[in-house]
């Protein structure tokens, strides 16, 4: 049986493959989340278990492998390695997410006398990354620019064609929708609420696509980024799917990509309890940032 076309046939096993697959057994599933943290870093809550095997189950119909045949086959084949982290992987986003962030951002972004760069780590489908690029449009008297990654290259693809429903802009405050959306002919940005608008997308508008790149990247492989002298990493709800020392080696590499006075802003309560000689804690009300202070 073929997989795709540019993977080597898989001879498919004996028996009836459209019956549903036995749960995983304890060693198994150890087997399969073990696999799951050495290559992406990424721990599943316990409440995502069931829903890991079932994705992994659907997986092996396609292919005609029993459970052990298609954990050796993911090891060999990169694509179906990635079709797999394509369906574990949760995205969930918005539009302007965490309000006192941007907020903080808003403030800050007007006080840098050079170009700010910017880093939107696990960015998703988009939302996030372009949520800053209307801030930055707005607020960054110098320009700016947006490096944004994902480990899902589907999802990137959402980001990158920057296509939304009109219900996405609901939270895109007024102030921006004028310069930072197109929309069809005939169809006022004011009214993006309205019933009107119900079977219309809206796009981020070419003079902000223009300024976002997008990265398919592993954040464990963070070290390697050759990314530096960034003004703003944002980083929120990614942490939260890693080992405490993963996020601290992962956190330790991202402020060596952050010039001296950039920020870093996590997801409030991702790590409170971190420190880094280098940087010292941002008091802003609902937040989690840090400043860097020191080589």
């Amino acid at each position: 049986m073929k997989l795709s076309s540019n993977l080597t046939s898989v001879k498919a096993p004996v028996g009836n493959t459209d019956q549903p697959h036995d749960a995983f057994d304890e060693e198994q599933s150890a087997l399969w989340h073990s696999l799951i943290e050495s290559r992406i870093g990424m721990i599943l809550p316990e409440i995502q278990h069931s829903l890991f095997e079932r994705r992994v189950q659907e997986r092996m119909k396609l292919c005609g492998l029993d459970v052990m045949s298609y954990y050796q086959l993911v090891q060999i084949h990169s694509l179906e390695w990635q079709q797999l982290v394509e369906d574990l992987v949760v995205h969930e986003t918005a539009f302007f997410r965490h309000t006192p962030s941007f907020e903080l951002l808003e403030h800050r972004l007007s006080l840098f006398t050079t170009p700010v760069h910017i880093w939107s780590v696990g960015c998703s489908t988009g939302e996030e990354t372009w949520s800053l690029a209307m801030l930055a449009h707005k607020h960054a008297l110098h320009g700016f620019s947006i490096m944004a990654s994902d480990i899902s290259e589907s999802v990137l693809n959402v980001a990158r064609n920057g296509l939304y429903s009109w219900r996405k802009a609901d939270k895109i405050p007024e102030a921006y929708r004028e310069n930072c959306i197109e929309l069809p002919a005939g169809h006022s940005k004011r009214a993006l609420h309205a019933s009107s608008m119900t079977t219309q997308d809206w796009q981020v508008s070419d003079v902000l696509r223009q300024k976002v790149f997008f990265h398919r990247f592993n954040l464990m492989d963070s070290a390697d980024v050759p990314f530096r002298r960034l003004q703003i990493i944002f980083c929120q709800n990614v942490l939260i799917y890693f080992r405490q020392f993963d996020r601290r080696d992962i956190l330790d590499a991202l402020v060596q990509r952050l010039d001296i006075g950039g920020l870093l802003v996590l997801g409030p309560g991702e790590m409170a309890d971190w420190d880094h000689p280098a940087m010292k804690r941002v008091k802003h009300a609902g937040t989690l940032a840090y400043e860097r202070v020191k080589t």
